[in-house]
Protein backbone atom coordinates (compact mmCIF):
# COMPACT_ATOMS: atom_id res chain seq x y z
CA UNK A 1 0.00 0.00 0.00
CA UNK A 2 1.78 3.72 -0.97
CA UNK A 3 0.81 6.03 1.48
CA UNK A 4 1.89 8.78 -0.92
CA UNK A 5 -1.42 8.01 -3.29
CA UNK A 6 -3.38 9.77 -0.87
CA UNK A 7 -3.92 13.37 -0.93
CA UNK A 8 -4.32 14.21 1.88
CA UNK A 9 -0.95 12.58 3.18
CA UNK A 10 0.77 14.70 0.35
CA UNK A 11 -0.85 17.81 1.84
CA UNK A 12 0.41 17.31 5.22
CA UNK A 13 3.80 16.06 4.20
CA UNK A 14 4.09 19.57 2.30
CA UNK A 15 2.99 21.56 4.92
CA UNK A 16 5.32 20.01 7.80
CA UNK A 17 8.10 20.50 4.93
CA UNK A 18 6.94 24.19 5.08
CA UNK A 19 6.52 24.64 8.48
CA UNK A 20 9.97 23.21 9.74
CA UNK A 21 11.95 25.63 7.16
CA UNK A 22 9.74 28.47 8.35
CA UNK A 23 10.09 27.65 12.03
CA UNK A 24 13.65 27.55 11.52
CA UNK A 25 14.42 30.64 10.21
CA UNK A 26 11.92 32.59 12.82
CA UNK A 27 13.50 30.49 15.76
CA UNK A 28 16.88 31.67 14.78
CA UNK A 29 15.91 34.86 13.99
CA UNK A 30 13.92 34.75 17.58
CA UNK A 31 17.02 33.84 19.42
CA UNK A 32 19.61 35.82 17.74
CA UNK A 33 17.47 38.87 18.77
CA UNK A 34 17.28 37.70 22.42
CA UNK A 35 13.07 37.81 22.05
CA UNK A 36 13.05 34.45 23.62
CA UNK A 37 13.01 36.11 27.36
CA UNK A 38 10.28 38.43 26.25
CA UNK A 39 7.78 35.90 25.25
CA UNK A 40 8.35 33.86 28.13
CA UNK A 41 7.96 36.35 30.59
CA UNK A 42 4.59 37.32 28.82
CA UNK A 43 3.52 33.62 28.70
CA UNK A 44 3.99 33.30 32.44
CA UNK A 45 2.01 36.21 32.97
CA UNK A 46 -0.45 35.26 30.72
CA UNK A 47 -0.81 31.85 33.73
CA UNK A 48 -1.79 34.61 35.95
CA UNK A 49 -4.24 35.89 33.86
CA UNK A 50 -5.84 32.25 33.61
CA UNK A 51 -6.00 32.50 37.40
CA UNK A 52 -7.46 35.39 37.84
CA UNK A 53 -9.89 34.74 35.06
CA UNK A 54 -11.04 31.48 36.71
CA UNK A 55 -10.84 33.03 40.31
CA UNK A 56 -13.70 35.61 39.12
CA UNK A 57 -15.71 34.09 36.63
CA UNK A 58 -14.40 35.77 33.67
CA UNK A 59 -13.38 33.99 30.08
CA UNK A 60 -9.70 33.03 31.40
CA UNK A 61 -8.80 32.89 27.50
CA UNK A 62 -10.28 36.87 27.66
CA UNK A 63 -8.29 37.69 30.82
CA UNK A 64 -5.19 35.61 30.24
CA UNK A 65 -5.19 37.80 26.67
CA UNK A 66 -5.85 41.58 28.61
CA UNK A 67 -3.13 40.49 31.36
CA UNK A 68 -0.60 39.72 28.90
CA UNK A 69 -1.10 42.82 26.73
CA UNK A 70 -0.88 45.14 29.96
CA UNK A 71 1.79 43.29 31.21
CA UNK A 72 3.89 43.54 27.83
CA UNK A 73 3.26 47.17 27.88
CA UNK A 74 4.61 47.80 31.59
CA UNK A 75 7.62 45.67 30.15
CA UNK A 76 8.32 47.64 27.25
CA UNK A 77 7.14 51.56 28.37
Amino acid sequence: MDILAYSFFQNALLGSLLASVLCGFIGTYIVTRRLVFISGGITHASFGGIGLGVYFGVNPILSAMVFSVLSASVCNG
